[in-house]
């Protein structure tokens, strides 16, 4: 039998790291295929969250009006959109009243216009279209994919789609208004009470007209709530239409 004899380790100091180096690969860069049009964009979104009544944005005449400058006093003409996304919040949590968002438009002129409505859709968060999280990559052919209102509203849009219940033709009679919109962002069966709208419009008046978005809560009756009418919208965008 061997005897054991001890072993020693030497030990050894750690190799010095590398330097940084700069590696440089050169890439190339290349436009979007895509680019801006010139076509107008009425774009309703600010406030997001809505729990007052009232003008979210107008481009009527602030002459004559009871709040001049809530008025951006620019007609719209020929081929335009229309976008509005708007959150109802119940504020007090107690108070569950539908909130509608409307838009107006009127027609300032002395010969009737025509209002073609191209495409048009309009979707609530919640039960149209709730925000999910989706792939990173999805194969949607028929437009049945979406992560949100927005995205839906987008998706028919690109397929050149009036979503059902919207007009394909207004007419508009010297010095009068219509509604373009009229449409409910209920929270009442909710939890918490919170709902959101998107909306997309695409336009082509014979003429100019104004337009504004607005919020009111819907009236109550013996029967329930019920959608607000034009007469009633009509005070909160202007004084003198």
């Amino acid at each position: 039998m061997l005897p054991l004899l001890p072993v020693f380790l030497a030990q050894t100091s750690p190799a010095a790291p590398a330097p940084p180096q700069e590696v440089l690969q050169p890439q190339e860069v290349r436009a979007l295929p895509g680019r801006l049009n010139s076509t107008l964009v009425f774009n309703s979104n600010s406030p997001e969250v809505v729990q007052t009544e009232g003008i979210l944005l107008s481009t009527f005449s602030p002459a004559g009006k009871q709040f001049p400058g809530a008025h951006l006093n620019k007609l719209l003409q020929g081929r335009f959109d229309l976008f509005a996304h708007h959150i109802a919040k119940a504020k007090p949590p107690e108070d569950l009243r539908t909130l509608y968002l409307g838009i107006i438009l009127h027609n300032p002129g002395k010969k009737p216009v025509t209002v073609n409505v191209l495409q048009a859709a309009s979707y609530l968060s919640q039960p149209d279209a709730p925000f999910i999280e989706l792939p990173a990559y999805t194969e949607n052919p028929n437009g049945s994919v979406y992560a949100g209102p927005g995205d839906r509203v987008t998706n028919d849009l690109l397929r050149n789609q009036r979503q059902s219940g919207w007009p394909a033709q207004l007419v508009i009679p010297p010095g009068a208004s219509r509604m373009l919109m009229n449409l409910p962002i209920p929270v009442r069966t909710l939890e918490p009470p919170i709902n959101g709208r998107s909306t997309l419009i695409r336009v082509r008046t014979s003429g100019p007209v104004y337009a504004a978005s607005l919020a009111k809560f819907a009236p109550s009756t013996a029967a329930g709530e019920r959608a607000p009418t034009l007469e009633e919208w009509r005070p909160w965008c202007a004084m003198a239409i």
